[in-house]
């Protein structure tokens, strides 16, 4: 099946996106090299079923209402949980985000989904930054705190675990994104290049 992003051309486009990242992770407190994992990780495996999934939700939303999209290859309803996690812990705001909203946003609500959904799809930078608040709460939910400079490997590995699917135990996801969240440290402390 065709892909896209080839493991040199994710690297290339991590590379130039590190700007952009490092603001996002500075925004947050937590290192760069978690959003760069999870980049490294679902950038190679976005495939032409994913592109073919996005349309469809694109189109209306007919066929399909929701699909992971972006670099980030997050879902709608998982950003906008991301989002309201946010702004219950007074991490952003709605307008900080650059979401116009009146209400708050129900992931039970097809349009509050799509309006999220198509913010990631549309946005790269929103999609960064979704993704990072979803790390976040990925944080606080397989460790019971937020405190990036005191995770263990193994609470990495299931924070990473947890932003690919709903499981409280490490998969090969969460090792694998631990590995190259060690690589981005280590590039980022001048150990590798």
């Amino acid at each position: 099946m065709w892909k896209p992003y080839s493991v040199p051309r994710t690297e290339r486009i991590i590379e130039r996106l590190t700007p952009t990242i490092e603001t996002i992770a500075a925004k947050y407190d937590m290192p760069a090299a978690a959003i760069q994992a999870v980049l490294r990780k679902e950038m190679p495996q976005i495939d032409v079923m994913d592109f073919a999934a996005d349309l469809a939700v694109a189109l209306g939303g007919l066929l399909r209402k929701d699909s992971s999209t972006g670099y980030m290859q997050i879902f709608g309803w998982v950003g906008l949980n991301a989002v309201n996690f946010a702004v219950d812990r007074g991490l952003a705001t709605y307008e900080s985000l650059g979401i116009r909203s009146d209400h708050r946003l129900d992931p039970y609500r097809d349009a509050d989904v799509r309006l999220i959904w198509k913010k990631m799809e549309g946005d790269r930078k929103a999609n960064l930054e979704i993704a990072a608040l979803n790390l976040i709460s990925c944080a606080e939910e397989m460790t019971g705190r937020i405190d990036f400079a005191h995770y263990t490997e193994e609470e990495w590995k299931l924070i990473f675990t947890r932003y690919n699917q709903n499981i409280r135990k490490v998969t090969p996801y969460g090792e694998e994104a631990y590995s190259y969240f060690v690589r981005f440290q280590n590039i980022q402390k001048g150990v590798l290049s």
